[in-house]
C-alpha cells in the first residue's frame, strides 16, 4: 500500500510551487484531482519546451493527476467542487490572496461542507502583511528575500539562482505541512489553514548571512564560488578541462590537504596556520593553492581527492549530470511516457523510502482528461454532464 494511498487532493494549483508540492503528495500514493480552467488550463501549459504542441514542463511537475475542467466561477461550477470537497482531506491552491473567498470556495465556505478539511494556501508573500495582495514569481521572491544580492561575484551584479528555487523549496515546505496537518487531523479530527510564502521561505534559508549581521553586526554579500567569511579552502577551481571544486569544513582536515597537493609547507606559515587566519588571508592562499588545479584534468582531480578522502566534485554540465552513473544508480531519471509530450525522462523522487516508495504511474493529464469520470462518480447522469459541457462550465476531453 502507497503511503497516501486513499488520501483525496483537490489541486487549485498552477505555474510551478503549487503542482510542484501536490505532484509529490501523489508520488506518494495520494488521489490528486487538479482543478484546471475550462478550455484555458494551467498558465504553465504554454511555457517551453513544446513537444508535440504541449508543455514538458507541465509535464514534469503534473505526474500522476487527474484532471476536473471546469469553470468555477459558475454556480454550476462552485456546486460542483463543494460536492467534491465533501469527502476530501486536503485542499491546495495557489490564487492571489482571496479570490477563492470571493468564489465563496475559501477555508470558511469549504468548512461548512467538511469541517475536517486542511486548506493549504501558497501564494507569493502570505495571507497577511502590506504585501499580501501582490503577486510575485521566482525572480521577485529571489530578488526581494536577500538571496540574489548573496548570489554571483562581489564585482558584479546581483544573480539570480539558475533553477527556480523560490517554487521548488515552497512547494517542498508545502507538502511537508500538508504531511504534518494530516498527521494532526488523524490523531485529532482536526482540519487546518495553512498559510505558506515564498518569500517566507527563501528568507529563511539565509542562515549565515542573517547570523553574522545580527550577533556580530557584519553585513556579508556575495562571494563568487567561494566561502571565505567562515571556510578557507571552500572554493571552485579553474582546471585543465573545466572547474572543479574542493574545500574542508574544519582545521582538523588542513595539514591533509595540504599534503594532498604537494604543499605541507603551508601547514607551517603563519598566515594560513588556522581557518581563521586562512579566511582573513584568502586573496594570499587562493592563488598558490589554485597553481595545484590548473595542470589536471577534472578526472584526475577526482581520483587525487577522493582517495584523500577529501569532499570533491567536478563541475558538470547538465548533460554530463544526466549521464552521471550516481544519478542513473539512484533512478533520477525515469523513462515517462506523457500523453501529451510523448516518451521523456522524468526527474525521479529523491525521497527514497524502502517501504512506501514514490512512483511515477502516469504522465500528466490533458485538460479534462477525467472530467466525465469525476462528474459520474459524484452522481451527475450523463444528459447532466452534456449539458455542462453545453453551457461551457466543463469540458471533458
Amino acid at each position: 500500500m502507497r503511503v497516501l494511498e486513499g488520501v483525496k487532493v483537490i489541486d487549485f494549483t498552477q505555474a510551478y510551487s503549487g503542482p510542484f508540492c501536490t505532484m509529490q503528495l501523489a508520488d506518494f500514493g495520494a488521489r490528486v484531482i487538479k482543478v484546471e480552467r475550462n478550455g484555458v488550463g494551467d498558465q504553465s501549459r504554454e511555457w517551453s519546451p513544446i513537444e508535440n504542441g504541449h508543455s514538458g514542463y507541465y509535464a514534469a511537475i503534473n505526474r500522476n493527476k487527474e484532471d476536473l475542467a471546469i469553470d468555477i466561477a459558475t454556480p454550476e461550477g462552485r456546486d460542483i467542487i463543494l460536492e467534491l470537497a465533501k469527502d476530501a482531506d486536503i485542499i491546495v491552491e495557489n490564487f492571489k490572496v482571496g479570490t477563492l473567498d470571493k468564489m465563496g470556495l475559501g477555508y470558511e465556505e469549504i468548512k461548512k461542507v467538511n469541517p475536517q478539511i486542511i486548506f493549504a494556501s501558497l501564494s507569493g508573500f502570505g495571507q497577511t502583511g502590506p504585501l499580501k495582495n501582490l503577486a510575485a514569481y521566482d525572480n521577485v521572491v529571489q530578488s526581494m528575500s536577500g538571496i540574489m544580492e548573496m548570489t554571483g561575484f562581489p564585482d558584479d551584479v546581483p544573480t539570480r539562482v539558475g533553477p527556480a528555487i523560490g517554487d521548488n523549496f515552497t512547494g517542498l515546505n508545502m507538502a511537508l505541512a500538508i504531511a504534518m496537518a494530516y498527521y494532526h487531523k488523524l490523531n485529532t479530527g482536526e482540519g487546518q489553514m495553512i498559510d505558506l510564502a515564498m518569500l517566507d521561505t527563501i528568507f529563511g534559508i539565509l542562515e549565515s548571512p542573517i547570523l553574522f549581521y545580527d550577533l556580530l553586526g557584519e553585513k556579508t554579500t556575495r562571494s563568487g564560488n567561494n566561502d571565505a567569511g567562515t571556510l578557507v579552502p571552500y572554493d571552485v577551481y579553474q582546471c585543465k578541462d573545466g572547474y572543479f571544486s574542493a574545500g574542508l569544513a574544519s582545521d582538523a582536515a588542513w595539514p591533509k590537504f595540504c599534503e594532498t597537493i604537494g604543499m605541507t609547507e603551508l601547514t607551517q606559515d603563519p598566515r594560513f596556520v588556522d581557518n581563521e587566519l586562512r579566511c582573513k588571508n584568502y586573496d594570499i592562499i587562493t592563488p598558490i593553492i589554485a597553481q595545484f588545479f590548473i595542470d589536471k584534468t577534472r578526472a584526475e582531480l577526482q581520483e587525487i581527492f577522493s582517495n584523500a578522502g577529501i569532499p570533491c566534485a567536478p563541475v558538470l554540465s547538465v548533460p554530463e549530470v544526466m549521464e552521471h552513473p550516481q544519478i542513473i544508480a539512484r533512478e533520477m531519471l525515469i523513462d515517462m511516457v506523457d500523453p501529451g509530450v510523448g516518451p521523456y525522462k522524468a526527474l525521479g523522487n529523491p525521497m527514497k523510502m524502502d517501504k512506501t516508495p514514490a512512483q511515477l504511474i502516469s504522465g500528466a493529464p490533458l485538460i479534462g482528461q477525467d472530467t466525465e469520470s469525476i462528474l459520474k462518480e459524484l452522481g451527475y447522469s450523463s444528459e447532466q454532464i452534456n449539458n455542462l459541457v453545453e453551457k461551457g462550465v466543463t469540458g471533458i476531453q
